[in-house]
């Protein structure tokens, strides 16, 4: 993040809101103001009581104002007002709320536009209300300045040393690198936090060294130099990160503010930038080469990149040749940095499925780019697949991965990580399936219910299968030999075997060709039946539909569910896997 672009992104950002909604504002301020200085107090107050509950007699550090009313009056006195400033932060927080919708409503109305994205008041209401404790942190962060520089003037050039000295290395750490611009807002808040503390922990040591110095600093004076330094420090860190939030919020919060913006989605990011200037033909072959190196020895000359669609944003898919003599080529994916769990899932289930037979390429190699996930797979001579055969295709994959049986700790790794298909099975999609069934539905639905404990009991005794939901014509590719492979493994999934097979009236008749296939080549799929593997195919539909509340879809699949299950003969295998 910039820091002087956000600083004037923030005042352009306080002139608009004042503009509309002033008195909501200051009166905002204000109460942000009041009630962070009545929770202050609320939380000091009582550790006063405490000490005096265990002195006998009042300390010697208190000022002779409070000395002369005795202790017990103290006592109560400090405490009831412990409690009533603990009241004024409550209204202060209530009255708080209750502006930051006004000036929302006002701001929205204001802009005379139609609604951009979902929820736009909440977020405008919450970063109002930040936008306020921000000004409000600065107010009370000056007061405590001018405060500290009359109690104690040697710590107020302490901290503002100190503060200066941040400021000068965060600049140009910013000018000469790129690590503090790669931040996230999160790490940047964080690491404001600490040199906040830092700053703290500093000052407390300048004071210890004034006193050992000789220096006559009243003990009194000293724990007010400290609180005020805390809450100083405390102030300042919520401010950057008030700014920093809003900052990262400023293409919404300008489209909603100001007529000249309109709002186009996410803006390109560093981190987006830095992924797409790999892919730069000056620059690949620098980092390209020394991969291929690893994998298959010294190589001539620089490798040859044909970057291709990946079908996923931020993933970025290239086929590496070396050479004309070379009939070696490889694929190499680039994952940003928002991508690194795809990656992370992809390269799971190669570390256990890693033979290289279709549709699963063989991962050569994972690597770290300049901190992009970088995979290197072996890639036979291939082609993308043609449009007017990619449902035929996808459907190759999918027969092709029946297959290919899951190694134990696949599916030890995935059910420790991932619920089942019968887990995500319950009584609630029922309830849900109820509204949209017809009266003359409803003992068929009855009928289902009360099936539904057997047939989730069916599925989990049910030999797995891999499944990849990433189908894409971007990521479906065929080799000489008629052989369909894929190139995105990002989401794959293990769910019974049949699970993900079209349902359709035309494709669902396929499946048993498909299982008897797989069947052939998998001794652990000779203990079920065509029925079983039609019975995972439509669960999985009715799985899928459900979650995106598709719900009279979901219940046309009843019946041919019933219609399998009650068709499949017994079958003799053990429960479990």
């Amino acid at each position: 993040m910039k820091i002087l672009a956000a600083l004037r992104w923030f005042v352009s950002i306080g002139f608009k809101v004042f503009r509309v909604v002033p008195w909501a504002t200051n009166l905002g301020v204000v109460c942000t103001l009041v009630s962070q200085i009545a929770s202050l107090l609320a939380s000091l107050l009582p550790l006063k009581v405490i000490i005096l509950l265990g002195s006998e007699r009042i300390p010697s550090y208190f000022p002779p104002l409070l000395q002369d009313h005795g202790k017990t009056a103290l006592i109560v006195g400090l405490g009831g007002a412990a409690l009533f400033f603990f009241v004024i932060h409550l209204l202060a927080e209530w009255s708080i709320a209750r502006l930051a919708a006004y000036g929302a409503r006002s701001l929205i109305a204001h802009s005379r536009k139609l609604a951009l994205f979902e929820n736009q008041e909440q977020l405008l209401s919450k970063a109002y209300q930040r936008f306020a404790g921000a000004l409000a942190g600065g107010v009370f962060i000056v007061l405590a300045a001018w405060a500290l520089a009359w109690v104690y003037p040697l710590q107020a050039m302490v901290v503002g040393g100190y503060i200066a000295t941040v400021w000068v290395v965060l600049v140009i750490i910013q000018r000469l690198s790129n690590v503090w611009r790669e931040q996230q807002v999160g790490e940047l808040i964080r690491l404001v936090g600490v040199l906040a503390n830092l700053g703290f922990f500093v000052t407390f040591a300048a004071i210890v060294f004034d006193v050992l110095l000789g220096t006559q600093v009243s003990v009194f004076w000293a724990i007010v130099t400290l609180l005020l330094v805390r809450q100083l420090f405390r102030r300042l860190a919520s401010l950057v990160g008030d700014v920093a939030s809003l900052y990262s919020q400023r293409l919404q919060l300008n489209a909603l503010l100001f007529h000249g913006h309109l709002y186009a989605g996410k803006a390109i990011t560093d981190d987006a930038r830095g992924l797409w200037a790999l892919a730069n033909t000056d620059t690949c072959a620098s980092w390209l080469a020394p991969l291929i190196e690893r994998v298959a020895g010294p190589v001539a000359g620089a490798p040859e990149v044909r970057w291709m669609q990946s079908g996923t944003p931020d993933v970025l898919l290239g086929i590496v040749h070396m050479g004309a003599e070379s009939p070696q080529a490889y694929l190499v994916k680039l994952f940003g940095r928002n991508r690194s769990a795809l990656a992370r899932h992809e390269a799971s289930l190669f570390g256990a499925m890693n033979n290289g037979a279709s549709p699963l390429p063989r991962l050569c190699l994972v690597e770290q780019i300049e901190s992009f996930n970088c995979h290197l797979f072996d890639w036979p001579m291939l082609d993308r697949v043609k449009p007017q055969v990619v449902k035929r295709a996808a459907m190759t994959v999918t027969a092709g991965l029946f297959s290919a049986r899951p190694s134990p700790s696949l599916v030890a790794l995935f059910t420790r990580s991932r619920p089942m298909l019968w887990q995500r099975l319950d009584s609630k999609l029922l309830e849900r399936l109820r509204l949209f069934a017809h009266d003359a539905e409803v003992p068929l639905l009855e009928y289902f219910a009360g099936s539904l404990a057997s047939i989730k009991a069916t599925l989990e005794a049910m030999p797995l299968a891999i499944v990849t939901p990433d189908l894409s014509p971007d990521v479906l590719w065929v080799d000489r030999q008629g052989s369909v492979w894929a190139s995105q493994w990002g989401r794959w999934t293990l769910e019974p075997v049949g699970a993900s097979w079209p349902v359709n009236e035309k494709v669902l008749p396929l499946l048993p060709a498909a299982f008897e296939q797989a069947q052939s080549l998998r001794s652990d799929l000779k203990a079920i039946t065509v029925k079983h593997v039609e019975l995972a195919a439509l669960m999985f539909a009715f799985d899928k539909a459900c979650q995106r509340q598709a719900y009279r879809t979901a219940f046309e699949l009843v019946e041919p569910i019933i219609r399998a299950y009650d068709g499949m003969d017994s079958w003799p295998f053990a429960k479990g896997r």
